[in-house]
């Protein structure tokens, strides 16, 4: 995990039991803990923090609970987080390796974002490009196959800053998805 200041530092997760048996504290639930015995915490505005008991010292974690606790995060969520990656305040390694299969209304989310400027044609390609690879083995409905196609290349240039595909084809792709839902 990595801290607000850039330090990378390793921890220890409890189990879900062990954490039960602890005190409780005002600043969130223990889940851990570093090398140096500072807990690591979940504090009550789910932010992740260590914590030294002893001089009561904070230093936050920039790394996202997903990432520390392997779970999926939501889509919006994911969004989220490559919306920290795009402002230098995450980086790309410390994105949840685990991850949801999209639904058609991910996809739908994942091309308004890039309509709105929140993501980049290419967040949505490396979206695109690991869910092709995590749903390889799987049956995936053909229309989400299909976005997951189109989106793994929607970050093609023709020359630098010009994309092979126009803003106007991905309202086509919107509107598309939309009505296959309906």
């Amino acid at each position: 995990m990595t801290t607000s200041s850039g330090e990378r530092l390793p921890a220890t997760l409890l189990t879900i039991e062990d954490a039960s048996h602890l005190p409780l504290s005002p600043l969130g639930q223990r889940i851990g803990y570093d090398a140096s015995g500072d807990w690591l915490m979940y504090g009550r505005d789910e932010t992740l923090f260590l914590w030294n008991e002893m001089n009561n010292q904070i230093k936050s974690i920039r790394t996202p609970i997903e990432t520390v606790l392997d779970i999926a995060p939501t889509n919006q969520r994911l969004i989220e987080l490559f919306k920290q990656v795009n402002r230098g305040k995450l980086a790309t390694d410390e994105l949840p390796r685990r991850r949801n299969v999209p639904s058609r209304e991910d996809l739908v989310d994942w091309l308004c974002a890039v309509r709105t400027g929140a993501l980049t044609f290419e967040n949505v390609s490396d979206l695109a490009a690991d869910a092709l690879e995590r749903t390889e083995d799987m049956h995936v409905d053909a229309s989400v196959m299909d976005g997951l196609t189109f989106l793994h290349g929607v970050d093609l240039q023709v020359e630098p800053g010009v994309y092979w595909h126009e803003r106007e084809e991905l309202e086509r792709w919107i509107d598309d998805l939309r009505e296959r839902e309906g």
